[in-house]
């Protein structure tokens, strides 16, 4: 199948408001769609915009599938990228029946790899995330997600299928495939005992709200500069900027936080997917969340036009190495730092070798104090878990 037969196409979207002169735009950025084109070459894209406008699966929360319809001009409006991207916006998936958009997802994804194009999915619930990861498993093993919530969407006993168990499926049928998983914004009282132990058992991270405000919003960047897919539930930012079905924000991200949050993954040199779900419409009467909503896809895009190649050699005069013995575990642990940025990685034992992860200057400071960086033990422990 052609790409084109997965969506209904969309047209340039009218701007019921803009800030500059339209040449300066993203309107004028934006490929929409293939209306009357037979044959258009994808490769000649960087990025594309795929809408979902569905919400069968999104628990308690019908209505989102109208957010891509808000969201679209909205993201129109605003400037164009820094440096210029060559950007789709593919149109909403098609599909008979629910099992129909999965599997078009899935398959769209498989196209946008084949193609190295960025997909960027926008609207319908959380769900859609395991057809997304899936297309990555089929291509390869070892993904990385990372996952922007206030909650953990492992629940167990549905009847169904849902928004609210998409991580229990994934840790279920995919796990063997997933070299990494964390959870950014956790809220502790949102938090079930379980679920603790169950991303423990799996060698799983999460991250709590109160590490990542305010001034430790950096701390977010290693986590999403590794991920290959990024999917960000709105319920994570706070009520007064994001209007949501649960009553679960009234703590959350601030709209700073959740955009810079979506710059360090378009910053991404392994980012391939990145998703804005569960916003709904019905629960924003003055739209400040789908502006919100269209400012975090915005960042996504500038962090994608503004980044450069940054990935660890040790041919490369751009990188040091510190090598840190500590006596009382008899183990040497390797950093790398950018001389240039002055980003880290370290040397996680994997299997029968060893894999960089992204981490923080203080953690090699803490491991050049004597303390076992928690990343290296999480990640042998994991080797046997596997």
């Amino acid at each position: 199948m052609r790409i084109n037969d997965f969506f209904e196409p969309v047209s340039a979207p009218a701007l019921s408001s803009c800030f500059m002169p339209q040449e300066d735009s993203l309107l004028n950025h934006i490929v929409y769609g293939f209306e009357g084109v037979e044959e258009f070459d994808l490769a000649t894209f960087d990025v594309a915009i795929v809408g979902i406008a569905d919400d069968i699966n999104a628990l308690n929360n019908k209505g989102c599938s109208e957010g891509v319809h808000v969201v679209r001009p909205m993201l129109a409006a605003l400037r164009k990228t820094s440096r210029s991207l060559k950007i789709i916006d593919l149109g909403n998936i098609k599909g008979k029946t629910l099992d129909d958009r999965y599997w078009a997802i899935r398959e769209v994804s498989k196209i946008l790899l084949k193609h190295q194009v960025k997909g960027i999915f926008l609207g319908a619930g959380q769900d859609y995330t395991l057809p997304v990861v899936r297309s990555l498993t089929d291509d390869k093993g070892d993904v990385v997600v990372s996952v922007i919530d206030a909650k953990l969407d492992l629940l167990h006993g549905e009847a169904d299928y849902s928004s609210q168990s998409f991580l229990t499926k994934l840790k279920t049928e995919l796990r063997a495939s997933v070299f990494d998983l964390n959870v950014l914004g956790v809220q502790k009282y949102l938090l079930g005992e379980s679920q603790e132990r169950e991303m423990d058992a799996v060698g799983w991270e999460y991250v709590r709200l109160r590490d990542l405000r305010n001034e430790h919003i950096s701390h977010a960047e290693p986590y999403l500069r590794d991920a290959e897919v990024v999917s960000f539930d709105v319920g994570a930012i706070a009520y007064s900027v994001m209007p949501y079905h649960a009553p679960i924000n009234s703590n959350g991200f601030n709209g700073y936080e959740a955009c810079q949050m979506a710059w360090y993954a378009g910053m991404s040199d392994h980012l391939r997917f990145f998703g804005l779900h569960e916003y709904n419409p019905q629960y924003d009467t003055n739209s400040v969340g789908g502006g919100l909503c269209a400012q975090i896809i915005w960042h996504v895009l500038e962090g994608m036009a503004v980044k450069t190649n940054d990935v660890p050699s040790v041919e490369s005069e751009n990188y040091k190495i510190f090598v840190v013995h500590l006596h009382n575990f008899s183990e040497d642990i390797r950093f790398y730092t950018n001389r240039v940025n002055h980003r880290w990685w370290i040397e996680v034992p994997w299997k029968e070798s060893v894999r960089l992860i992204s981490c923080s200057e203080n953690e090699y400071k803490q491991t050049r104090d004597g303390c076992m960086p928690e990343k290296w033990w999480r990640f042998f422990q994991k080797g046997y878990l596997k």
